[in-house]
């Protein structure tokens, strides 16, 4: 297996003290499969960041008794081999009763399935909507291409958009499905598709493809691919002529320091949506930015959000499932969450019957190199 050192496995026990007096205690294995280098990473790094302060939050609040949690956090390298690979050890070896990870619809499609066949609960933040892979599958946070729906309509509102140009990424169905929610809402109001062009994910040379694009009579470009990629087509796009005229509208992936860092200038103006925002006012979200910066020494950006909330919404389950603590048991957790407080959307997270929570995105644009409300 590669290895460097983020690649290196992490692999921590979290102890709880044993509030149930001289209870034996347990003990809960759960496996994560995280990019934490590669293409993916600008996503699940922070993730990984949110996942691993919502299990020390965990274990020193005392909330599960004298259950400990073994957590093995190893890094995928952003390929779906290497993260089937590993959800077969963190199973078959290691024993785990619940699969955490990874925001990656590609490697979550592949390893997934392992997951369902063995019936192993497996609690995902892929943006895709894997959840329909099996009933051993949950999402921890709303299917982006619902909330990009949600994005459409206020964009509809605002700004009534009548030429557009997709730019998406074709080998990652996550970001087929984001710009078709938003690209079924421009043409019931009858905005016209003018261009509709695709990449891979591994691409870095946009030229020829925004010189298309910036001679084209639009007035909105939406973009849907990772953020670090979302940023270089900007800049590229205007580098080639695209009028400051044209508004550009991204995924959520573009609520990411890679983005920022990436776009500079470039990205100011940029509205997408996303399932987290910093400044939210809530006791929760403030606890958990102090938190945050403190351990990590930069502010939490949405993935950070929904790893945090990943891990909490296990804890939820877990919680729920003693005495045995069985995959089943966890699984019923799982399916039970209800009203559950989060850092997310509206601050109430419920599973539904698809095993994915519905909640609205917040719409947000870069100004001053920040991310603020539209």
């Amino acid at each position: 297996m590669k290895k460097n050192l983020l690649s290196l496995a992490s692999i921590f026990t979290l102890a709880v003290p044993a509030l149930l007096g001289t209870a034996q205690a347990q003990e809960v294995v759960v496996g994560v499969p995280i990019s934490s280098s590669g293409i993916f990473a600008f996503a699940n790094l922070p993730a990984r960041n949110g996942i691993t302060l919502a299990a020390e939050e965990v274990a020193k609040s005392g909330e599960l008794g004298p259950l400990k949690i073994k957590l093995l956090i190893e890094d995928t390298n952003s390929d779906k081999n290497q993260a089937v690979n590993l959800v077969n050890r963190f199973i078959n070896t290691n024993k785990a009763v619940l699969i955490l990870g990874s925001t990656s619809t590609v490697e979550a499609q592949a390893y997934l399935p392992i997951a369902q066949s063995k019936k192993i609960p497996a609690l995902t933040q892929a943006s895709g909507d894997v959840a329909v892979i099996g009933d051993w599958i949950f999402k921890a946070n709303a299917a982006p291409a619902k909330i990009m729906e949600s994005l459409a309509l206020r964009y509809i509102k605002d700004y009534q958009p009548k030429r557009v140009a997709y730019i998406f990424n074709r080998d990652n169905e996550s970001y087929i499905q984001q710009k078709d929610g938003v690209k079924g809402r421009f043409e019931q109001v009858g905005a016209k598709t003018l261009l509709e062009e695709t990449i891979v994910g591994t691409d870095t040379d946009f030229s020829a493809l925004v010189t298309k694009v910036a001679a084209q009579n639009i007035d909105t470009l939406v973009i849907s691919t990772t953020g670090e990629v979302t940023a270089n087509i900007i800049i590229q796009a205007r580098q080639a002529g695209l009028p400051s005229s044209v508004r550009i509208v991204a995924t959520p992936s573009a609520g990411s320091h890679q983005f920022l860092k990436v776009g500079g200038a470039a990205v100011e103006g940029v509205i997408f949506t996303s399932d987290y925002f910093i400044g939210n006012p809530s006791k929760l979200n403030q606890e958990f930015v102090s938190a945050y910066k403190k351990k990590y020494g930069i502010e939490p950006d949405n993935f950070a959000a929904i790893g945090y909330t990943v891990f909490k919404t296990a804890a939820a389950a877990i919680k729920s499932a003693g005495p045995d603590y069985s995959p089943e048991s966890i699984r019923k957790g799982l399916a039970g969450i209800k009203n559950l407080p989060t850092i997310l959307g509206n601050g109430s997270l419920t599973q539904t019957t698809a095993r994915t929570p519905a909640y609205d995105g917040v719409v947000l644009t870069v100004r001053d190199g920040k991310f603020v409300p539209l």
